[in-house]
């Protein structure tokens, strides 16, 4: 062991920082380590190259393009496996061999086309392609004539350009930029693409098509000529990508377009996946690529793959997921990159691995579970760690270098950011939750036997009223077996001590080593890394789930659930009605009420009057209020339920995604609505007689009508669906705030809790009159 002194032999840390792999058409070739990940991909670069070297006319069945896929998680290698296989196929695929390297945005395939993949073409180079297809179509035309048999023979190969020769042998252009037309037309299999790339040759219309294939509207000298439409869509933007892959690949060239992240473009919950016709384009393309001398490489997380449809899946040829790191493969990478820069004496190649040792590198790889990037950073700041203290790295370097560089965030940061979680969902939870114990409640004899005395969570979400819920348990780095038993131990007594259906998940802000994961994680339903970026969405999805999960075993009650549903997403929108509250207050003068109040007597006597002239029977005042608030608040939702409904049948890729249950929610709300009135109507006329006479006669029940109303009530509630709640509470939240004013109705009751105890109300207040 060296003095724990600064050593002047560590000249510079030879590991990179960011771990993070970045495609750099200067970069030089870097170290890459064969693994069978590696070599599976470039046995299929190896096979594409090889296959389409076939002539370009092939047939289209037997196109020789390929589909790679590199899946894996974050951090595995995906990026740096891509960038090695474009590096190779650069070095070997020759000089009709055109890669294009995009990394995805976080929008749609449109933006993918128009902000990441356009500006990487070269205006030059589609001259050039298109060029190449208008010298074929003039070599056709004189290939004919003895006389002019060498030029075509010349403009195949091209030797000739193809307006020159036209000039030159005064030929009508226009004929020939016609067949052009026709020919682009019928290879890209879209005529205004090939209208457009027609007149991409003359001077004059280069900048106006540039231009509309950038993505903006044509210029009226290209409507004139039939290109009207604007590449403004996933589907548009998909079908140029084919273009240009069928205007390299039918011209004897290959095309090459890797995209990275493109779990950004499509996975669960971007806007493109969940637009069909974008997902039945994008399968398209996939075709595309099959059937040219086109390569397809897409890098990112697995979702993108898991979310196509299988016969999508099937146009993939070449699944790839990086292979974790042995401890060979890391040793010769730390060998490689001592040597690059000049490690410390006896680093680089030879048998001394300084300041690292077999038995460090071994378990850092252990410790990481063979990921690159956490073995890569891990060699970063053990390196710094040993330059500074002037010694070899150890283990326990190694551990606390992952509590450092991975617990970026502190304690108190991460249970923030779960209570905002929690509270933007709406859901009830309680902090520090302690189970009650068999001796706390009085029943330790049960023949159950006692809980496990202590169990608690950091958060606890109660579901229904029987002891049911989700636990959230917090942790920071795991690095060592009793720090994994002591949180598998917690979630353990968690889920012992629930005394319902429930989950336990556990939050690991830190390092969590890939040995020690599965004992630490086997209690817990879900496991969740704190990372500041991914966190919020993921947790909230996640817990989202879980808390459906459970209200699913609580069916027999429906109507309970869907009162919890309603206070949660009361709860959800508490912000946005204080906000508006307050904005209220201050813009609400004495004169504004005045106003307001005269016309609503006015409108209220109106209504009476015309009520009482068609011989409609009142009901008292106090009786009258429940119905018409609930009357109220069911037509408001009822009129936010029809309008989604229309607007299933508008031509708008931009309207909310329909959901077919709202066609059942919606006819409860109409079959409600009736209901409450014929109720109303009933009870007006059992009191009408004493209300108006005052005789004692006959003294009216009408405890049968409210129990008739509570069976129709209860039958038309089962209809609700909570997801189509959801959608229509989401929708008028967007589409009417300024309705939610502070109202009784809205602070106290659900619209569930108004509908079911309306019978029991007006049983109550019809005391008074009977």
């Amino acid at each position: 062991m060296r003095e724990h002194t600064p050593n002047p032999a560590f000249r510079g840390n030879p590991f990179p920082v960011s771990a993070v792999a970045r495609h750099s058409p200067s970069d030089g070739a870097d170290f890459s380590i064969a693994t069978p990940a590696v070599r599976q991909a470039l046995d299929h670069v190896r096979t594409f190259l090889s296959a389409s070297g076939e002539p370009s006319d092939a047939p289209r069945s037997g196109g020789s393009g390929h589909v790679i896929a590199v899946v894996g998680e974050y951090g595995t290698g995906k990026t740096h496996l891509t960038i090695e296989l474009l590096r190779w196929i650069q070095e070997h695929g020759g000089g009709t061999t055109h890669t294009l390297y995009v990394d995805a945005p976080s929008d749609t395939f449109q933006a993918l086309y128009k902000d990441r993949f356009f500006p990487k073409l070269d205006k030059d180079d589609v001259r050039r392609r298109v060029t190449e297809y208008y010298a074929d179509v003039v070599a056709e035309e004189l290939a004919d004539s003895p006389l002019t048999a060498d030029a075509a023979r010349m403009l195949r190969d091209r030797r000739l350009n193809p307006q020159e020769v036209v000039r030159r042998l005064g030929l009508s252009e226009s004929g020939f930029l016609q067949a052009l037309r026709a020919r682009l037309g019928h290879i890209t299999e879209h005529s205004d693409f090939g209208t457009a790339l027609a007149l991409f040759l003359r001077p004059e219309f280069e900048a106006a098509v540039w231009e509309w294939l950038a993505g903006h509207p044509a210029d009226p000298v290209l409507r004139e000529r039939g290109v009207v439409r604007t590449i403004d869509t996933d589907i548009s933007a998909l079908e140029a990508i084919g273009v240009f892959a069928f205007l390299y690949g039918r011209q004897g060239h290959r095309f090459v377009l890797a995209v990275d992240e493109f779990e950004k473009v499509l996975s669960r919950g971007t806007r493109s996946a969940q637009h069909e016709g974008s997902v039945l384009a994008f399968k398209k393309l996939l075709e595309v690529f099959a059937q040219t001398r086109s390569l397809l490489i897409l890098s990112g997380l697995p979702d993108f793959v898991e979310i196509l449809p299988a016969d999508a899946q099937q146009r993939i040829s070449c699944l790839v997921r990086p292979t974790a790191l042995s401890v060979e493969d890391t040793r010769g990478y730390i060998r490689h990159a001592l040597g690059r820069t000049g490690g410390p004496p006896g680093g680089g190649h030879g048998a001394d691995l300084g300041p690292f040792s077999e038995e460090v590198i071994a378990y850092l790889v252990e410790l990481a579970g063979g990921n690159a990037r956490k073995v890569i950073r891990l060699c970063y700041h053990a390196y710094q760690a040993a330059a500074t203290a002037g010694t070899d790295i150890t283990r326990a370097m190694i551990r606390e270098v992952a509590r450092d560089q991975f617990e970026a965030s502190s304690p108190q940061d991460v249970r923030a950011e779960i209570v905002r979680v929690l509270d933007s969902g709406g859901w009830a939870f309680e902090l520090n939750h302690r189970f009650e114990t068999a001796g706390e409640s009085g029943d330790s004899g049960s023949s159950g036997g006692p809980r496990e005395p202590g169990a608690a969570v950091d958060f606890w979400l109660p579901v229904g009223g029987e002891g049911a819920g989700l636990g959230i348990v917090l942790s920071q780095s795991i690095l060592n077996d009793e720090e994994a038993l002591r949180v598998a131990g917690q979630g353990e007594a968690a889920s012992a001590a629930a005394s319902g259906p429930s989950f336990v998940v556990l939050v690991v802000n830190g390092y969590l080593a890939e040995n020690l994961s599965e004992t630490a994680t086997e209690p817990f339903e879900r496991v969740f890394g704190y990372a500041p970026r991914r966190f919020p969405d993921d947790f909230a999805a996640a817990v989202k789930g879980l808390m459906q999960r459970l209200e699913a075993t609580f069916n027999d009650d429906r109507i309970s659930l869907i009162e919890s549903r309603m206070n949660q997403l009361m709860r959800q929108t508490s912000g946005v009605r204080s906000s508006l509250d307050d904005i209220g207050n201050r813009l609400t003068s004495p004169a504004l009420l005045e106003r307001a109040v005269t016309r609503g007597v006015r409108r209220a006597f109106s209504a009476v009057g015309e009520r009482e002239s068609a011989g409609e029977v009142l009901l008292p005042p106090d009786i009258s209020l429940p119905f018409q608030q609930a009357a109220a608040e069911l037509r408001a939702w009822r009129e936010i339920a029809d309008t989604l409904i229309d607007s299933a049948f508008e031509d708008d890729d931009r309207r909310p995604h329909f959901l077919p249950s709202l066609v059942k929610t919606t006819g409860m709300f109409h079959a409600q609505e009736r209901t409450l009135t014929a109720f109303r109507d009933a009870v007006a006329h059992a009191l009408d007689p004493v209300r108006n006479d005052g005789r004692e006669s006959r003294r009216p029940d009408i405890s049968p009508l409210c129990h008739r109303y509570d069976h129709l009530t209860r039958e038309n509630l089962e209809a609700l669906d909570d997801g189509a709640l959801e959608e229509l509470f989401a929708t008028r939240m967007r589409s009417s705030p300024a309705r939610w004013q502070p109202r009784e109705l809205d602070s106290a009751f659900s619209l569930v809790r108004v509908l079911k105890n309306l019978g029991r109300d007006v049983y109550e207040l019809s005391r008074n009159y009977l």
